[in-house]
């Protein structure tokens, strides 16, 4: 494990990281303008936004502490989660697991399940109607460079878990250039 991300600081309620006295930058914000897409400040995007995090807390809450969640996404993710531990051997899970490159890039990967044989599976949770896999393919691609780099564990498996069709998404690692490129935007604003 690289003992830098103990000092990588994630401020959850302003979603900002810091390190070494400087702002991080998460990789989805790079990801929406690399492909042209935006989030208007509008009520309708305002509450997507508070029901993705309750569901999330929800799924955190579980791995963390065994707590059941309410909303009927959160019961899915939690019986996909069993179901895909018994199938694939996971002996844990983690949940908002922080990866940095500590160069301008920082994130918290939503579910880690940790395999038996010593690899890992990356998953992130998706509230929305519509799934975008170049996107998260690019996102989850970015996780998996900063995991390896940051813990023990190689990653077998990058998966999107869709709330609203309760589905899980396999996406596939993108071109290095791509995901550079990721990094490097996010490494200008650092300086």
């Amino acid at each position: 494990m690289d003992g830098r991300i103990k000092a990588v600081l994630f401020d959850e309620e302003a979603h900002r990281y810091f390190y070494d006295g400087k702002e991080l930058f998460g990789v989805t914000s790079v990801i929406g303008s690399l492909l042209g897409k935006s989030f208007p400040d509008t009520l309708v995007v305002q509450a997507g936004t508070v029901y993705g995090h309750d569901v999330h807390k929800e799924c955190e809450l579980w791995i963390k502490e065994g707590r059941l969640p309410s909303t009927e996404a959160g019961k899915w993710l939690v019986s996909f989660l069993e179901d895909f531990a018994a199938r694939r051997e996971v002996v844990s899970y983690g949940s908002e697991v922080l990866v940095s490159d500590f160069e301008g890039t920082a994130s918290c990967i939503d579910i880690v399940a940790h395999h038996k044989n010593g690899s890992v599976t990356l998953f992130d949770i998706k509230t929305t109607s519509v799934f975008d896999r170049e996107y998260c393919s690019l996102q989850l691609s970015a996780y998996k460079r900063m995991y390896e780099a940051c813990y023990d564990g190689k990653v077998k498996d990058l998966f999107v878990l869709g709330t609203k069709t309760r589905r899980q998404f396999r996406v596939l690692v993108q071109d290095g250039r791509r995901v550079d490129l990721i990094f490097k935007k996010n490494k200008e604003k650092y300086r």
